[in-house]
C-alpha cells in the first residue's frame, strides 16, 4: 500500500490504561508498536496475552520505580511540566488514557447492556465453522462466560470457513478459539474441553449448566450431539439452541427451547432424523477427514454457513436477554421454535430438497414441531409449538 508522507506521518501516542496512567504499577508491562501509525498501544497488567513479541516496559513515577534498566523498551513517566507521558526509545510519546472494558464494549452502548452480559453464560458444543463465529460474536456482545467442548484440531481445509487461521493450524479449536475470545474480551472466563460433549465431568454440568444455568448451543455436525447436549438440559432446566445444515449448506436450520415452557423437545421433534437432510454420521468422520471427495456430507462455503449462523446468534442474544426491560428482543417470539433458513432453492446445489423453498434467503414463519406420544421430557398432553 502506497501512502503519502502526511498519511504516513507518525502520530507518536501511546494508549495507557486509565488505572496504570492514575497509579503506576510495581511489575512489568507489555506493549505492541504499530510503525505505520505510531501508536503503542500498552496493555493492562493482569490480563493474559498471546505470543511473545511484546516490548517490555515499566513505570518510573518514583512510588514504583524500577531503576534504569535499559532492558525496557519504554517508560510512563512524569515529564518537567508534571505531566504524565512514554518514552519509547527516547522519543516522548502522549499518553491516552484508556478503560479496556468500557472502551472494548462503547459501540454496544444503548443497543446492548454490557455490565449485565458480563454475567451470562454460554455453552458452545462443538467449535468449527459454526461454533466459533458463535462464541466470537457473542464475546463481542459482551457474554463474560464461555465453555468451549469440541475434540478436533484446526486443520488447512479448515480454514476456508472457521474464524481462526492457518497460524493456529494443529491446535485443538477449543485452544485456538479460547485465545480469539479473550483477545477480544480478556476480562472473560473461558474453560476448554477437548473432548466429546460425553465426556465432559459431570462437575462441569452441574457448575455450568446447573449453577451458572448457561444457554447451551449445538453446534456439532449431527442431531445425534445436538440430541444428547438438549437432554441434559432438560434435566438441567437450562435453554437449548441448535444451528445445523444441510448438504452443501444450501438451508440451515435453527432450533430453540426454552426452560419452564410448554415447547417440544429436540429429540421429539427432530432427533429421528426423519425431516430434512442434516447430517446424521460421526461427528470425526466428517470433521477430521482430508479428502473431501469422500466425505458423503458436503460441507457449504462459508459466506452460506455464517449467514444462518448470525440469524441463529441473534436468537442466542434474544434469549439471553430474557426479562431484561431494558432490551429490546430482534426475533422472539415472533421466530418460531423451528426454523428453516434458505441460502439457495436450487436444485443443482441442494438437490430436490431445495425446492421446498419458494425463493432465496427464504426464512420460514409457519413450521410447528410436537413432542412424540409418551415423551416424560416435555410433557405429553400440552399445547406445543
Amino acid at each position: 500500500m502506497i501512502l503519502s508522507q502526511d498519511a504516513r506521518r507518525q502520530i507518536n501516542k501511546a494508549l495507557v490504561p486509565s488505572e496504570i496512567l492514575e497509579k503506576g504499577c510495581a511489575g512489568e508491562l507489555r506493549a505492541v508498536f504499530h510503525s505505520s501509525s505510531g501508536i503503542l498501544n500498552i496493555f493492562p497488567c493482569d490480563i493474559p496475552l498471546v505470543g511473545e513479541a511484546f516490548l517490555k516496559g515499566c513505570c518510573d513515577y518514583p512510588e514504583c520505580r524500577q531503576g534504569n534498566d535499559e532492558a525496557y523498551d519504554f517508560r510512563i513517566v512524569v515529564d518537567e511540566s508534571d505531566e504524565r507521558c512514554v518514552l519509547f526509545r527516547g522519543t516522548r510519546f502522549e499518553a491516552h488514557a484508556y478503560d479496556l472494558v468500557q472502551s472494548v464494549f462503547s459501540r454496544n452502548s444503548g443497543l446492548i447492556e454490557s455490565d449485565m452480559m458480563a454475567s451470562k453464560a454460554v455453552a458452545i458444543f462443538g467449535c468449527g465453522s459454526v461454533g466459533s463465529l458463535v462464541a466470537l460474536t457473542l464475546a463481542r456482545v459482551g457474554v463474560g462466560h464461555f465453555l468451549l467442548v469440541d475434540n478436533d484440531v484446526l486443520e488447512y481445509h479448515n480454514i476456508c470457513r472457521h474464524q481462526c487461521g492457518i497460524h493456529e493450524v494443529g491446535e485443538f479449536k477449543v485452544d485456538a478459539l479460547r485465545a480469539r475470545i479473550l483477545d477480544i474480551n480478556p476480562t472473560a472466563q473461558v474453560e476448554v474441553y477437548a473432548t466429546l460433549a460425553e465426556y465432559v465431568p459431570k462437575e462441569s454440568w452441574d457448575r455450568w449448566v446447573g449453577e451458572k444455568r448457561a444457554l447451551c448451543v449445538g453446534c456439532a455436525d449431527n442431531r445425534e450431539a445436538d440430541v444428547y447436549v438438549s437432554d441434559l438440559c432438560l434435566y438441567y432446566s437450562a435453554p437449548f439452541l441448535s444451528i445445523g445444515f444441510w448438504e452443501r449448506a444450501f438451508a440451515g436450520e435453527i432450533f430453540y427451547w426454552l426452560p419452564d415452557s410448554k415447547m417440544a423437545c429436540y429429540k421429539c421433534a427432530l432427533g429421528d432424523g426423519s425431516f430434512g437432510s442434516r447430517n446424521s454420521a460421526s461427528r470425526r468422520l466428517y470433521t477430521t477427514q482430508e479428502n473431501l471427495e469422500d466425505v458423503h456430507f458436503e460441507p457449504g462455503i462459508a459466506a452460506d454457513i455464517d449467514f444462518v449462523t448470525n440469524i441463529g446468534i441473534k436468537v442466542a442474544i434474544d434469549i439471553l436477554n430474557i426479562g431484561n426491560d431494558g432490551f429490546t428482543q430482534r426475533l422472539l417470539p415472533e421466530l418460531q421454535q423451528y426454523t428453516l433458513v434458505c441460502n439457495s432453492n436450487n436444485p443443482a446445489i441442494g438437490g430436490e430438497m431445495a425446492e421446498i423453498f419458494s425463493y432465496p434467503l427464504q426464512v420460514t414463519t409457519s413450521l410447528k414441531v410436537s413432542p412424540l406420544p409418551g415423551c416424560d421430557c416435555c410433557g405429553e398432553g400440552g399445547e406445543h409449538e
